[in-house]
This record gives C-alpha cells, structure tokens and sequence, in this order.
C-alpha cells in the first residue's frame, strides 16, 4: 500500500468509529426504553390479575416520580376533620375477600318447603258446542245438551305436605254448582312398599273411570260408563291402599284394595253402617319392545244396589291397553289402542248386564291425531208400575279428530252415530271441544 493509500484507510476509519459507536449507543438506548415498558406492562398485569384474585397487590417496584408527587403526605384513614382531599394516589380501595375464604352454607333440601303456602294450583276449562239432532235421550228427561256451553271449569290445588305425603283437590265447578270431584292426601312411603290414598276419589276400576274430564280422548263418555257409573262415575269417599308386586317375569305387577263409605248416586246406596263399597283392582304393565309396550287390568266392585233394599250390584270388568311410540318418530307418530268391557249382575231380579268400548287413536303428525271408536251397552229401565225392571242395548260409533296448538290447549271435533235401544231411534251428531289450561298440570294418565 503506498504512504498516500495508508493515510486515506486510516482518515476513513478515524471518521467511521464515532459513527458507528453513536449508533450503537442510540441502538442500546431504545432496547433499554422497550425492556423498562415490558417491565412495566408485566407489573400491571401481575397487579390485576391479583386483584381479580382477591390478594392483596404486591407492592410496586419504585418509580421515577414527579417531584410534586413525592412531597403528598399519605393519610392512612379519612378523617370527618375539614382538611384538604386525598388525591387519587392516596386512597386506596380495600381488595375484595378471596373467594376460598367464604364459608359455604349447606342447607338441607326440605321438598315440602317451597309448597306450604304456594301449592301448585290450575284452572282447566271446558267448552263444548253442539250441531245435529236432537238427542233427548242421552241425560234423559229431556236434558239435552245445549248448543253452545262452558261444561265445566276443574280448580286443582296440589302440593306435598311433608316428606311423606302430598295432597290433591280438584274442584269441578259447572252450571249446577260447585263439588269436590276429587280430594284426598296420597301417602308415598309407607312400610312394606306400600302406597295409600285417604279422602274422597275416583275408585280405581278399569281405566275412563279414573280419568278426569279433560283427560279423555273424546268429548264424551262411552256408553258402558255412562250407563252403568253415571256422569260422576265410581267416586266416593274412602281409603285405597295398593303395593307392588316384586315378579320374576320382567312385569309391573300392581295391586290395589279399596273401601268406600258406599253412597254412589244411582249405582250404590248405603242403608246401613255395613253396606260399604269394595274396590279391587290388578294391573299388569310389560314393555314388549323398545317402542311398544301393553297394559292388562281387571277389577271387581261390590255394593249395595241403589233403588233395591236388600239388593246388592257387582261389577267386573277387564282393560287392555296397547301403545306404539317409536324412538325416532315417536314426537311426530304414535298409537294407542284400548279395549274395556264390564259386567254388572244385579240380584234383585238375578240380571246380568254387560257392555264395552274399543277404540283407536293414531298420531298423524306432531300435533295432529285421529281416532275412531264403537261401544256397546246394556241399559236397566226402572218400571214405575212395579213391573219387572228390562234391559235395552245401546250402540254407537264416533270418529274424532284432535289438534293440540300447545300442551295447554287443544281443539277436537267428534262426529258420532248413537241407537238408543228403548226408542229404537238413531241420532247423528257433531261435537267439538275446546280446552285450555293455565298453571301447573300434571302429565296425562296413560
């Protein structure tokens, strides 16, 4: 390298090395400015995660702070004195407790609590409306139905008493009156697997028997009920116990013993303290599938027979229920069957009278569903004359067709045929329904 390169090298270099240590220095500074925010942005974030914690915030690294601020006295505690305000970086606002220092309460669930003085109460109303020919001969004495009624009003107030016992009314309120269809306290745990109902209640025999008005998949009664039990059916006031039957054939074995005080309008008439009304009922329940599944039942009654003295009245009968509700389509189709037939022997002129109804009911669609059904039904004609009593047979046929908007109301028309057998006479009529409810109801009986 010649003298004049050698000089020109060492005048670059000399020039160079303060620049470059300038930029380093400016490089170093702006790392230092950015590692003192990171600190100081974990530091907040520590602080809040601690006071969403509920601890008490560590106490934060010293910071440069304005001269100003250094000189502010910090009062512990306000005092009521006049005397110049806290500023903001005075005052500190106390951490809530933590969370794992509050003692946990267990209180012990008592079901009967909630229901003492607010019982599950309903209102469920029945209207009916009335197109065809007359029909003098369906309430007798000419009580025919009107074209347009409110048929009744049901009031249900039901709650638990205590861990061992729930209570049920149902008041059925109509343009007669007001009456106590059903009220009684229904015992759960009783010893030996026992269950028992005291009060005034529907007998448990066969199945329409123990429904409710609202209950039924038609508008009407079938002829074997309404002839043999009356609007009002078997409802009496007495005790029902009942138990189930431990079996090794996979069934629901149910059995049921009742006693009534006896007086059963029409059906049943005590004379004296002995003439009380017996109840007994045996139920069979078996799914045969998973989507199908039967009922079969049988009951007998014993009473002293209304209108006869020294007279008595039986009743047997026999239910069989079959339903088909597939898992898949089970919310849109459906199927129920049910067929009930009952006897009644009557001793005051040794007659044995008998009846039945059998009926189909299928689910078209999620609200939608159409059923048809046919009864038949002997009839006991009192002579005034005091002739022999004689029996006629009734016969009818009915299709329906019912839509529920929602499960607290439903629509249904029902077109049926009836031929009263002492008149010899038919009548076509048309029937529809309307039902709402409002409050707390129960599931439907099956």
């Amino acid at each position: 390298m010649t003298r004049v390169g050698l000089r020109t090298f060492s005048l670059v270099v000399l020039i160079a090395a303060p620049l470059m240590a300038q930029q380093t220095d400016g490089r170093l500074e702006q790392l230092e400015r950015r590692l003192d925010d990171l600190s100081r942005q974990a530091t907040e974030i520590r602080q809040e995660l601690n006071r969403l914690k509920g601890q008490q915030p560590p106490a934060p690294a010293p910071q440069p702070q304005p001269e100003d601020l250094t000189k502010v006295e910090v009062v512990p505690a306000p005092q009521p004195a006049v005397g110049p305000l806290p500023t903001a970086a005075a005052t500190q606002i106390p951490p809530p407790q933590a969370l794992t220092d509050v003692q946990t309460v267990n209180n012990v669930i008592n079901p009967a609590a909630s229901k003492v003085f607010n019982p599950d109460t309903s209102v469920i109303g029945n209207f009916i409306g009335r197109a065809g020919q007359r029909n003098p001969f369906e309430f007798g004495s000419d009580n025919e139905r009107p074209p347009l009624g409110f048929d009744e009003a049901e009031i249900a107030f039901q709650a638990y008493v205590d861990p061992y016992a729930k209570a049920n009314f149902f008041f059925s309120i109509t343009p007669g009156g007001i009456d106590l269809e059903e009220g009684y306290a229904n015992f759960v745990t009783l010893p030996y697997d026992l269950t028992a109902k005291v009060g005034k209640m529907k007998a448990f025999f066969g199945k329409d028997n123990t429904w409710h008005t609202h209950v039924r998949p038609w508008v009407d009664q079938p002829l074997v009920i309404h002839n043999f039990f009356g609007d009002e059916g078997l409802n009496d006031t007495g005790v029902s116990v009942s138990k189930v039957i431990p079996n090794p054939w996979n069934t629901f074995l149910e059995a049921t013993g009742e006693v009534f005080s006896g007086h059963v309008p029409d059906v049943f008439e005590r004379r004296g303290p002995n003439d009380l009304f017996y109840n007994a009922h045996l139920k069979a329940f078996r799914d045969i599938t998973e989507n199908n599944n039967i009922e079969v039942g049988t009951s007998y009654a014993r009473g002293a027979l209304a209108g006869a003295p020294g007279g008595n009245s039986q009743f047997g009968g026999i239910d069989v229920t079959y339903r088909w509700k597939p898992l898949q389509r089970g919310l849109y189709n459906s199927f129920i069957g049910r067929l009930e037939a009952i006897t009644n022997h009557r001793n005051d002129f040794d007659r044995n009278l008998k009846g039945f109804y059998a009926s189909a009911d299928y689910q078209l669609d999620r609200r939608w569903f159409a059923g048809v059904r046919v009864d038949a039904a002997d009839r006991p004609i009192i002579s005034t004359e005091g002739l022999a009593p004689v029996h006629f047979t009734d016969r009818g046929a009915s299709g329906t067709i019912t839509f529920w908007p929602s499960e607290f109301s439903q629509i249904r028309g029902q077109l049926r045929r009836t031929r009263y057998g002492d008149v010899g006479r038919s009548v076509n009529e048309f029937l529809v329904q309307l039902q709402f409810a409002i409050g707390a109801h129960g599931a439907h009986a099956f």
